[in-house]
């Protein structure tokens, strides 16, 4: 249910329910008013008119009614049975009750039954001025009741709303540390925690950017100064093998140069917002050996193993994304392992799991919750220099995260590390 929906759900529910009890309480303060000596005093004039006509025959009641109307200076009429229509009443009025009704100008006319005809004596009985005052008093407190519920409920939505115009304000000044708390009964509740989700993906690509800037400094200048000092060397050197020398390591640091802007390029375009993953039913199996025949070509001191389900089935899927998300797998674990990678592939009714571990040295748990964030290169003490960008583990994360998946890292039963990519198996 949506955000608007839930609101006007419950302000109906509001109103209706404050409408029918207010009115239930009103209408029974009203019941419970003890008639007035104007009321009492016709209703006695009816009753005695009554059993004085009922002792009369049918054809002198006319006369004898328009005698009792001259003498009381009263307004009594006969009126048909069949005006009362509710069972209750017509019930009161067998056992000789007068039952009293108000007329829509505020005025009452009150009945009683003529023994055993089908008619009634009814005699009207004009509003009193404190008549008119209860009635009125009691129309403002229903009108004011229901103000104050409305109000009741409303006071808390406005200072939810307030909280939120609070917390914008400190967003529009850069105060990124202001969350917005309220209570979850709240109907902006989920707007507040939207709110909270929006600052705190702000606070994250704010410390992911000046991560970024710092790690693109630093993997710049390296090469930078390499590649000057090698235009040095070659400019002051007279020897034609020397100067071939400095070129081949200047094209070199271009081409890690050009490594680097190639993986900034690849994250920053997976990390946009309006990037998708173009799922379509594809061969799982192709992709996977294809992708391992290159790479032991390209790493043939390395033993890649393979091994796929044989029930596995078409997977609906981004091929190129789990393509190179595999690659970022393979590659890590090249990087890192002794001399053994495996890769294995299942898929059951609900998940496809693809998993790619090492002989490796592992990775230390303390260390797992961070090794998928932009920049993070965790090098064990075995290894000689530095690997990579620390963005390929960054890049498989997204697109896990684009499919609706995860992945996670654990220890390999190699001895190494483990990594497990596993999304929906559906459409």
């Amino acid at each position: 249910m949506t955000l608007g929906n839930q609101i006007f759900l419950r302000f109906y529910l509001v109103i209706v329910l404050s409408v029918v009890i207010v009115g239930w309480t009103v209408d029974i303060i009203w019941q419970s008013f003890e008639p007035l000596p104007e009321e009492r005093y016709h209703e006695e004039i009816l009753s005695l008119a009554a059993e004085y006509i009922e002792s009369q025959t049918d054809s002198s009641v006319e006369q004898s009614l328009s005698n009792i109307n001259q003498l009381t200076s009263q307004h009594l009429s006969l009126v048909s049975a069949s005006q009362i229509q509710a069972d209750e009443l017509q019930q009161a009025l067998l056992n000789n009750e007068i039952v009293t009704l108000e007329n829509s100008d505020g005025s009452f006319v009150a009945y009683r039954q003529l023994g055993h005809r089908n008619v009634l004596l009814a005699i009207e009985i004009p509003m009193t001025e404190k008549n008119k005052y209860t009635k009125y008093l009691l129309l403002v407190t229903f009108y004011l009741l229901i103000a104050g519920v409305v109000y009741l409920w409303t006071r808390p939505l406005a200072r939810d709303l307030k909280t939120l115009e609070d917390a914008s304000q400190d967003f529009a000044h850069a105060n990124w540390n202001t969350s917005v708390v309220v209570p979850s009964s709240s109907p902006v509740n989920h707007l507040a925690q939207a709110y909270n989700r929006l600052l705190v993906r702000i606070k994250q690509l704010l410390k992911d950017q000046q991560e970024m800037s710092h790690a693109i400094s630093h993997e710049l200048r390296t090469p930078l100064a390499r590649i000057k000092f090698s235009l040095e060397m070659a400019l002051n050197s007279d020897n034609l093998e020397s100067v071939q020398k400095q070129l081949t390591s200047i094209d070199e640091d271009i081409v890690e140069i050009q490594t680097l802007v190639d993986e900034l390029l690849s994250y920053a375009s997976l990390e946009k917002s309006s990037t998708v993953a173009n799922c379509e039913s594809g061969d799982i199996k192709s992709l996977i050996t294809t992708l391992a025949g290159k790479l032991r070509r390209n790493s043939p001191n390395k033993n890649l193993t393979v091994k796929i389900n044989e029930n596995t089935k078409l997977v609906y899927c981004d091929s190129y994304l789990i393509e190179r998300a595999l690659q970022n797998l393979i590659i890590n674990a090249f990087s890192h392992c002794q001399s053994q990678v495996n890769v294995r592939f299942s898929q059951s009714d609900h998940v496809n799991q693809l998993v790619v571990e090492d002989d490796g040295h592992g990775i230390d748990p303390d260390d797992r919750a961070r090794v998928f964030d932009s920049f993070v290169r965790l090098q064990p003490k075995q290894a000689k220099g530095r690997k990579g960008f620390g963005l390929g583990l960054a890049i498989v994360k997204r697109i896990a995260t684009l499919h609706q998946g995860s992945v996670d890292v654990a220890q390999s039963t190699l001895g190494g590390a483990s990594f497990i990519f596993e999304w929906p198996n559906q459409q």
